[in-house]
Order: C-alpha cells, then structure tokens, then sequence
C-alpha cells in the first residue's frame, strides 16, 4: 500500500470520527410525562398534599410534559429505559418526589414552582439531561402538622362490618392523626386471618386512623394481636345504680327551673343490658350512668309536660366497638317529671 492511500485513510477515518463526534454532542429534545408524589420518608408527623386551584387535594400529580433536552446518547439510553415494560426494575418512569424536610417548609401552604424545583432534583442530575420546562408550571403544596393520640380499636372485616367477637391486645394504639380527631383507630382482617384468629391463633395487625384527605392513612408503628372468640363477647349483666340519674338541659333551664323526677325508684330497678366486662366496668365507673334530656319547649306549659326517655350513658369507645348495648327486646324506660320555677311570680 502506498504512503498515498495509507495518508488518505486516516483522514478519512478522522473524518468519520469527528462527524460520529459531532452528531453525538449535538443537542436533541424529548417530551414525556412523569409525576411528583409525597416523598415515603416523610415525617409521620406531617400530613403533604397538592393541589390546583378548584381542585381536591392528592399526594401525586401528574406531570402532563417534562421537555428534555441533551445529547442523542443520554436521550437514547433514556428512552431505552422508558420503554422497558412496567414490571422491570430498570424501567425509567421520571417519577419525582417531595420531601418537605429537605425544603425546609413547616407548617402552611404555599405555591411550588415546579420547574425550578424539577430542575434541582437529584434524578435530572443523574439523567445528565437540562429540563427546559414542565406542564404543569406549578402546584399549591399544604403541610399540616399531626398530632399523637391513644385511640381504642375497632375490628373490621373485608367489607367494613365490625366483628364484635375480636378480642385485641392490646386495645389501644399510638397513632399520629389530625387535630380534633377523637374517634376509633381500626384494624382489619383478610378471611384468611378471620379463620386463623377463630382458631384462637393470634393474627399480628397494624391499626391505622384514615386521615379523611386524599386517602392518607396513619399507621401505629406498633402491631397489635386480634383473636376471635367462639361465642359472643356481648353477656347479659344485671344493672342497678344508686347513682343520680342525670338531667341534661339548656344553662337557661338550669338556672331558672328545678327538675324533679317523680318516679326515680322505678327507673332504679335492676334492668339487663349486654356488654364484655371491660365496657361494663367502664360503664359501671361513669359519673351518671342514666339520664334525660329536658328541652326548652317542655317549660311552655307546665301541666302537660310530656315522659321523658331514660337513655343509658354508655361510654362512647365501646359503643363504637359493639362492645355495649341495651336490651333491644325491652322498651326503653320513661321518666316522669314536674318542672318548678326557681323564682315563682307571686300573684298580687
């Protein structure tokens, strides 16, 4: 080979290379979707959630367009992994996730401008791509700060019945809810684990609180363990109280009329509600385990003042929890009561 033919192949070679060279840095574009979500890892404490104006609160939204742009190779391998099918680990979803901590937001909301954001974000790092822009521009982020409580336990099925026979251990849970919540946390069971725990096996569950926002649920970090008894839990017991039967009414009635109950040791008698022995010792303990309500119109004419129902003040927790009851094949007890003025008018 001559020294001609050999010179013209290396520059024909180094031609190809820089065109390869030149072809390859050249600067490309990629529109595709992702989302941003709620970061897993943050605080139990905190309750995060998007929205746009009119809309309901979530904790993912999607990001309808992210325009990429960078060299052929990055985008080439980012579509690989784009399109790689959805059970594979390396598939590339351009999923992002927010994290309230590490923006240093407390309590509140304000407004997120997403691209600044996006363009910040550890994943367009690594893809070694510039996010150009986004669609949606921006989106409304509210934190709102949770608190601890101790909640008693309800036990739920598959279809949200309540299984009254469920015996949980212990009955009561930690759990980080919203400000004012005072109901039950719940645990609930698979057919599965219904059987298991019918068998006296205990079934090892987490109770949750569902915060009533975009479908946040709390969890304890604790789990419980929830047997079934064979028979009811619900017995008979004889009731009596010497304790006074309570009158609830208006502070205007209170401070301008005395009510008194004419047949009080009749409504003493010993009846029959059904409860387990802790909702019974509970109710046992309360300060007026009887009483009825007077309202303002029963002061209208005082001669004709109508029986009240004498209504059983069962602890609310174990209502809730089908773990107290009345005797639903008797009719409920009536008081009859005379209503006196505390400051009659005198007649001339």
């Amino acid at each position: 080979m001559s020294d001609i033919l050999k010179k013209l192949l290396v520059v024909i070679s180094l031609t190809l290379l820089i065109w390869a060279w030149a072809y390859m840095s050249q600067e490309k574009s990629l529109s595709r979707p992702g989302s941003l979500e709620v970061a897993p890892a943050t605080d139990s404490d905190l309750l995060v959630t998007f929205s746009f104006k009119g809309s309901l609160p979530q904790t993912k939204i999607p990001l309808t367009t992210l325009n990429l742009k960078g060299a052929p190779s990055r985008l080439s391998e980012l579509l690989k992994r784009y399109n790689l099918p959805p059970a594979s680990q390396n598939k590339e979803r351009l999923d992002f996730y927010y994290d309230p901590q590490e923006q240093e937001r407390a309590e509140g909301t304000y407004t997120l401008e997403l691209l600044e954001y996006l363009q910040k974000s550890s994943k367009i790092q690594e893809l070694a791509l510039t996010l150009e822009s986004c669609a949606p521009p921006r989106v409304d982020v509210k934190i709102e700060p949770l608190v601890e409580k101790k909640l008693p336990i309800q036990c739920l099925d598959e279809n949200g019945s309540l299984i009254k026979e469920a015996v949980i251990t212990p009955a009561f849970a930690n759990i980080y809810v919203r400000k004012g919540y005072n109901a039950l946390a719940t645990v609930s069971l698979t057919r599965q684990q219904i059987e298991t725990a019918r068998q006296q096996q205990p079934v090892s569950v987490k109770p949750y609180v569902n915060l009533g926002v975009a479908g946040v649920i709390r969890e304890s970090e604790e789990p419980v363990e929830v047997v079934l008894q064979s028979e009811t839990l619900l017995k008979p017991r004889a009731f009596q109280t010497t304790k006074p039967i309570g009158v609830f009414m208006s502070p205007e009635l209170q401070n301008a009329y005395k009510i008194t109950i004419l047949n009080d040791e009749e409504l003493r008698k010993t009846t029959t509600i059904y409860a387990t022995d802790e909702a019974f010792r509970a109710y046992e303990n309360v300060a007026y385990p009887l009483y009825i309500t007077v309202k303002d119109s029963d002061v209208v004419e005082l001669s004709k003042i109508p029986p009240k129902t004498v209504f059983y003040n069962f602890p609310s927790e174990y209502i809730k929890r089908g773990q107290i009851e009345q005797d639903e094949t008797k009719l409920p007890r009536s008081a009859t009561i005379k209503i006196e003025p505390l400051n009659p008018v005198l007649s001339p």
